[in-house]
């Protein structure tokens, strides 16, 4: 039974099963890392999940960039890159206490950031916006604040993706990406927020990387000389080790059980959990040499749990409103930064164009706001000349996807606007790379948010509308 607890399943809203879930509870697992859903029915499912359990359990979640990405109808907060370009590590802590508050009222108690990758590769199609820099010092600054903010509210962290994501090309949730840089390059960069900020990790989450340069036939996440030697024995790491989750497609033929016996405390969303459970108790049954390593791997997940327990969070009146300023205080930082040598004018027609595979149905948050102040807003229309073209880009990060930035036709279309159009703006409020191979553009803004509250913020700031 105590051997369960360190395997996490996922639970997907719309397709995992909630009997399943109440099992493996009752089984005694250490917790679930949840996906999607209402946030009534995620309470819901929680509490009922807590009082079939044996003992107290873990609920997380990839809270990165507020609850809102997850959960429909609740505030969506400032990407990491957006607050890295805005350097205000204030705001950085913000989002960690907001995003603690909001996940400890839904009955969430770990949340699965900061992300600590370093944004180096413009096609990376899995950090992009979930990194705050591509320089390793403001990387550790900006997620040492927000770190501070998740204690503030009283929840765990999880640093990630260990030993380092952001050079990469390729989706770990579709392949085993390969990280190529040399050893000193590794220490000198992706590893250096790990090393300035190890004692405030309540857990490391490694990720599904070949880096060739500390083991060049196993994947990180399944390494002893990565989850072993490097984090335990050479950065002297005591916390919680935690696989990526397992059901990513890159590690489908490789057994969970050769993740903990590589290191790894915690088996995060195996493809399938009972059989995990079995795997993992016949395999200390079959080599007892392990029963110390499950003890080491137990006794440190209680004491996260006791250091949990010992969090009390500080006390927060209007979070909608709390949230609401935090985007309004990074859009204006963030402009301010930036600089546009442009403003929008209301007696110039705007053409506008929607770069976004999804269309939206309705006008976004950041047009609505144009409209409702006045502006003379025209969809673009292939070949017909514009005095002043605006661009909205919303392409961001989606696991599974493989893609980040805009598709070969996506740039075809753009690129035809901008040479029809007098002046040209395009914001991106999704992947703050799209500008490459664009000639003729007048100005590029990458926002790197696309929440509602922050698109409205910053329509009124490039409107003049200051409203603090």
């Amino acid at each position: 039974m105590k051997t369960n607890r360190l395997v996490f399943p996922g639970f997907w809203f719309g397709k995992s099963s909630a009997e399943e879930a109440k099992e493996l509870a009752s089984m005694g697992v250490g917790g679930f890392c949840f996906y999607g859903g209402k946030p009534e029915e995620l309470k819901t499912l929680i509490e009922s999940l807590k009082k079939l359990a044996p003992h107290q359990l873990l609920f997380a979640a990839d809270y990165e960039n507020g609850l809102g990405r997850w959960h429909e109808g609740l505030p969506i907060l400032p990407t990491n890159y957006t607050l890295g370009l805005a350097g205000r590590e204030d705001l950085a802590l913000k989002k960690g206490f907001l995003t603690a508050i909001q996940a400890r009222e839904l009955g969430i108690n770990w949340i699965f950031a900061p992300v600590v990758d370093l944004a180096d590769t413009p096609s990376n199609p899995i950090v992009n916006t979930r990194a705050f820099s591509s320089d390793p010092k403001i990387v550790a600054r900006m997620a040492r604040a927000f770190v501070i903010g998740i204690v503030d509210g009283a929840c765990l962290n999880s640093f990630k993706h260990f030993p380092g994501h952001g050079s990469t090309k390729q989706d770990s949730h579709l392949t085993i990406p390969e990280v190529t840089k040399t050893l000193s390059q590794l220490k000198e960069e992706d590893l250096l927020p790990y090393r300035e900020l190890i004692t405030r990790a309540d857990s490391i989450m490694v990720s599904h990387l070949l880096v060739k340069c500390l083991d060049d036939k196993m994947p990180a996440s399944f390494s002893k000389k990565i989850l072993t030697d490097l984090i335990r024995k050479t950065m002297y790491y005591k916390g919680l080790i935690i696989t990526d989750a397992l059901t990513m497609k890159g590690i489908n033929s490789k057994n969970p059980i050769d993740a903990f016996k590589a290191g790894a405390d915690i088996l995060l969303c195996p493809e399938d959990p009972f059989k995990t459970i079995k795997d993992l108790a016949e395999t200390l049954k079959q080599e007892p040499s392990l029963k110390e390593k499950m003890f080491y791997s137990i006794s440190t997940l209680e004491m996260m749990i006791a250091h949990l327990n010992s969090l009390h969070p500080l006390p927060c009146r209007n979070i909608e409103t709390a949230c609401i300023q935090l985007n309004k205080e990074a859009a204006y930082t963030v402009l301010q930064k930036l600089k546009p040598k442009i403003t929008l004018n209301k007696y110039t027609p705007i053409t506008y164009l929607i770069l976004d595979e999804k269309q939206p149905k309705d006008l976004p948050p950041f047009l609505m706001t144009l409209k409702e102040n006045g502006f003379k807003l025209h969809p673009y229309k292939p070949g017909k000349k514009s005095d002043f073209l605006l661009a909205l880009n919303f392409e961001d990060y989606t696991a599974f996807k493989g893609t980040v930035n805009l598709n070969k036709e996506q740039k075809n279309i753009l690129q035809k606007a901008i040479d029809t159009a007098d002046e040209s703006l395009l914001i991106s409020f999704g992947s703050p790379y799209i500008n490459e191979d664009l000639t003729g553009l007048s100005t590029f803004l990458p926002l790197a948010s696309k929440g509602k509250d922050f698109q409205i913020a910053a329509a009124r700031n490039l409107c003049g509308f200051l409203n603090f």
